[in-house]
């Protein structure tokens, strides 16, 4: 059965356009989560397998292989493999392996140790069924790391104020923690970790007018200032930005 997606093949090839090859920025972006990462993988991951679903442009697969020695897949529908295959390069990652093809209609030909999906079950309107799939990816012992943006709460009215667009592309009803529970209870998975985390997301993804302006301002200045002691103190649906998940079989 078709999956319908929020979004399409053209929108994220434009969105990735820019390249992410720049050894510094993947190492800034993808270490924030070390404290996950090494949940994740455990001791000794070293020649384990890793596949990660939509993994465009390869930042967190070459990231982590570098990092935990592990063997990365990026299983993506973008057309453009030459940034994957760069950003490998300029980690330093040999050995990878590149699918190029749709998520929703492929068909795993192996099992992995590790499944990362990260920003893409909430853009579909059957999330539960994208989650399902996931599974199909896990080997006997396999352990499935999930996050996803958060835009409930207090974060939804903000960003229906200031970033509109990009609430649009999001399924909302796929960011609650219970949505995840029930997924672990369906394919009988241990829930390591489940728990919302993250700043407040004042970032937007548009021009803004004048009115707009001062709302992402001010909430920049308040979170970046004293918000996000409290956010990562006490990580809520309202404000935190992320929901994290790991799985294991």
């Amino acid at each position: 059965m078709p999956k319908k997606k929020l979004t399409t093949k053209s929108y994220w090839e434009n969105y990735y356009k820019a390249k992410h090859t720049d050894k510094f920025h993947i190492i800034n972006v993808c270490s924030f989560y070390d404290e996950y990462w090494d949940m994740f993988f455990g001791k000794n991951p070293k020649g384990k397998k890793l596949i990660e679903i939509g993994g465009f442009p390869g930042r967190y697969l070459s990231y982590l292989s570098s990092k935990y020695g592990v063997v990365p897949t990026c299983l993506d529908y973008n057309s453009d493999a030459s940034q994957i295959r760069e950003t490998f390069d300029v980690m330093n990652v040999k050995d990878f392996e590149i699918i190029q093809d749709d998520f929703t209609s492929y068909i795993p030909q192996k099992h992995y140790d590790f499944v990362l999906s990260n920003g893409f079950v909430e853009h579909f309107e059957h999330f539960d069924e994208i989650l399902d799939m996931h599974v199909t990816y896990l080997n006997e012992n396999g352990k499935l790391l999930i996050m996803i943006p958060n835009m409930c709460g207090y974060i939804k009215l903000y960003k229906y104020l200031v970033d509109k667009k990009n609430l649009e592309i999001h399924n909302l009803k796929s960011m609650s923690l219970e949505v995840f529970r029930r997924f672990a209870e369906r394919h009988d998975l241990r829930v390591s970790l489940l728990t919302y985390f993250g700043d407040f997301p004042h970032a937007v993804h548009q021009n803004l007018n004048t009115v707009q302006k001062i709302i992402y301002k001010s909430h920049r200045i308040f979170f970046k200032k004293w918000g996000n002691i409290v956010v990562n103190k006490y990580p809520s649906r309202l404000y935190s930005s992320g929901i994290i998940g790991i799985f294991e079989k």
